[in-house]
Order: structure tokens, then C-alpha cells, then sequence
């Protein structure tokens, strides 16, 4: 009977301090889960300093409205009609005085680029002076040698003589005026006996200096091309759609393209023409399209990769540098809080649709707020920094 009595006391005991260790395990589970769990939801925050944004090159906005339905891929790049270019050169040769541009600048019709100088510019001037000083002996011959034909004075060969002295006088004045005014000399003050060393280069149309190839003191011919203007106002798309594509191109469609140069800003545009010829060399045809909106950072000349719409999807995007992958998952990063020199992060998990032209569809698995902040550009950057902290690197 002490036996069992013995046997059972030693049981209990070994109940009661069994349970007392369970105990004690499931409290430490439970704090190490709790503690687990801070970390855990404090892992997806990350926070920045303003300055550190700028260092980084991060940018920040909201999701866009982007078609990213069906299309043709084509490329091609941006051009402008001949008549909003202009190769600008002297009517006669002269030696460069002065420049009035630098490239870039934007100029109006008619606004001097540059000055010229020669000595026969004086030269022109003093022979239209003395044309116009003989017209008038020779109109007054010709009247007076006409009224003595008419009397039967004067023979009908002297009249003959002087009514051709006089047209060929009048020849030489126009022609002489002429001159000058295509040079730029004001007519009127040069019958005011005002006399210019100088004549004035003009821009013949509206635009921007593209290129400029003079210099003071240079000597330029009149053929030879003194600057570029260009009219980017009226840019359009030249894009080049292969054979095989031509029937899915039609005037009025849409169409999205991207600069190879800044593949981040989509840019819209409208075809208004089609080719009716064949580029034998590339089997492609030619597809014109007029811009909409914005003509800002584009130029002539630069190449673009455009999508021709063929069916509409239009879905919330972002643009492909907003996306970080890790494990198959994709996330982005949305700002959560922000002082005057902090702002804080918060990597969250999204769903990536379908993608083009340097955008992808966005899907987010919780509901965000509308016109939530998002960092567009430098995500990568930020997870970076943000497993820095992970690992205790505080540098």
C-alpha cells in the first residue's frame, strides 16, 4: 500500500512540473510569435530622408490610364513637313560681322540671325544711286525725242534709240532695287542718301536654331549654308509598317509611342495618311501620324517605338521600375507618412498584368486610397535600402 501510495506521489509530481515546463514553452512561443510578428510587419516599412529621394533619383506619383490592349509594334521616328525647315544662306557673299543666335534659340520670320559685311555692298548701293539719278535724263530724252518725232522733227531711228536707252534704263534700276531689298537695304533711306556697310541675315520662317555653321570673320558664299531653322510645332510620326501589317493600319486609329531616349513617358498620337508605295528595300510602307498634346522633349530626327491600337484595354499602369520582384511575388512601394525632412514607405504585394511600352498593369491585392503615392521610379533603391535594415547596416 506505501508502495503505491509512493508510486502516485512521484506521478503527480512529475504532472505538475511537466505542465509547468509546457507552460513556460507556450509563453515563450507566444512572446517569440509576438515579437515575430512586430518584426514581421515592421519589415515592410522603410523611411528616407527628402534629400535621400533626390540622391536616389526617386520619383513619386499615381497610377495611369494606359492602353494596353491589342496592337501592331512598329517603329519609326519624328520628322517635320519640308516647308517647316529651313536652310538659311546669303543672297550675296560676305564676310561674318555678327551673330545674333546660338543654337537652340527660338526665333521669329524675319528676325536677324546674323550681319555681313563686303565692300561691294557699298559698291550695289552707289550703282542703283546712279541708275536712278540716269533714269531721269533718259526719261526726259526719250519724252522729248518722242514729242519731235510727232512734230516730224527728229528721225523715227534717234526716237527708236532713245525709247531703248530708256527701257533698258528702267531694267537696271528694278533689277538693282530688287537686289537690295532681297539683301535686306532699306530702299528709302538709301535715297535719303543713307548708305550701310552691313547687310542683315533673316530666319524665313518661325522656329528653333538647329544648327549653326559660321563664325566671325568667316567668308560665306551664297550658296553656302550659314543655319538650320526648324518648326518642331508641326512634328509628326514617320513610322514604317511592314507588308505583312498594312491592312491593320487605317487613317483615324491611335496610336501610344515611347521615345527610345525616355522610355517612361508615353506619348499619343493619330495616323491621318498611309503610303501608297512599297519601300522596295524594307517591304515597308509608310504610315504618317499627327501628335496630340504635348510637344515637349521631342525633336526631329529622334527614333520612337510606337504601338498602333487595334483593340482597346485601357488599365491602371505603372511604369516597369515601380515593380520589384522576390520570390515570384511582385510589390510596390506607397508612401505612408511624411514629415519635412522624413518619409516613410510601405513595400506592399501586388498582382503585375500584362505590360508594354515600359508600363504594366497594377492589381492590388488590398484596396488603396485614391491618388495614393507611389514610387514610380527607384524601387529598387528603396528595397535595397530597406534589406540594409534588415541586416542591421546602419552605414
Amino acid at each position: 500500500m506505501k508502495n503505491i501510495l509512493k508510486t502516485s506521489t512521484i506521478l503527480l509530481l512529475l504532472i505538475i512540473v511537466l505542465g509547468s515546463c509546457q507552460d513556460k514553452t507556450t509563453q515563450q512561443n507566444e512572446e517569440h510569435n509576438e515579437e515575430g510578428g512586430e518584426q514581421e510587419e515592421t519589415s515592410n516599412i522603410v523611411a528616407l530622408q527628402l534629400k535621400q529621394l533626390e540622391v536616389m533619383n526617386i520619383e513619386l506619383g499615381t497610377t495611369k490610364q494606359v492602353n494596353l490592349g491589342s496592337s501592331l509594334k512598329v517603329n519609326g521616328q519624328l520628322e517635320l513637313p519640308p516647308q517647316n525647315m529651313a536652310s538659311v544662306s546669303a543672297i550675296v557673299g560676305g564676310r561674318v560681322q555678327s551673330i545674333a543666335v546660338i543654337e537652340g534659340n527660338y526665333v521669329k520670320k524675319g528676325q536677324v540671325l546674323a550681319q555681313l559685311n563686303n565692300p561691294e555692298f557699298i559698291t550695289m548701293q552707289r550703282e542703283y544711286l546712279s541708275a536712278k539719278s540716269n533714269i531721269s535724263f533718259l526719261e526726259q530724252d526719250y519724252q522729248r525725242k518722242k514729242a519731235l518725232l510727232k512734230d516730224g522733227i527728229t528721225s523715227a531711228k534717234s526716237f527708236q534709240q532713245a525709247e531703248a536707252a530708256y527701257n533698258e534704263g528702267k531694267s537696271a534700276l528694278n533689277a538693282a532695287k530688287s537686289t537690295l531689298q532681297l539683301m535686306g537695304i532699306n530702299i528709302s533711306a538709301l535715297e535719303n542718301g543713307k548708305i550701310t556697310t552691313t547687310v542683315p541675315v533673316v530666319s524665313p520662317i518661325k522656329g528653333s536654331v538647329q544648327n549653326i555653321q559660321i563664325n566671325i570673320g568667316k567668308f560665306v558664299g551664297p550658296e553656302q549654308e550659314m543655319f538650320e531653322i526648324v518648326d518642331n510645332e508641326y512634328l509628326y510620326l514617320g513610322l514604317k509598317v511592314f507588308e505583312k501589317d498594312v491592312d491593320n493600319a487605317k487613317v483615324g486609329q491611335k496610336i501610344a509611342f515611347t521615345l527610345t531616349t525616355r522610355p517612361d513617358k508615353i506619348y499619343e498620337a493619330e495616323i491621318f495618311a498611309l503610303g501608297k508605295a512599297f519601300d522596295m528595300d524594307t517591304r515597308a510602307v509608310k504610315v504618317h501620324a499627327k501628335i496630340i498634346g504635348t510637344h515637349d522633349g521631342l525633336l526631329m530626327g529622334m527614333f520612337v517605338e510606337a504601338r498602333i491600337t487595334t483593340s482597346s484595354k485601357v488599365v491602371n499602369a505603372l511604369p516597369n521600375e515601380a515593380f520589384v520582384s522576390e520570390k515570384g511575388l511582385d510589390y510596390v512601394f506607397v508612401q505612408k507618412n511624411k514629415t519635412d525632412n522624413k518619409i516613410e514607405f510601405e513595400k506592399i504585394k501586388v498582382n503585375k498584368g500584362i505590360s508594354d511600352l515600359g508600363f504594366s498593369e497594377v492589381l492590388f491585392i488590398e484596396k488603396i486610397p485614391e491618388n495614393t503615392i507611389i514610387v514610380l521610379k527607384g524601387a529598387y533603391y528603396l528595397n535595397s535600402e530597406m534589406q540594409k535594415s534588415e541586416f542591421g547596416d546602419d552605414d
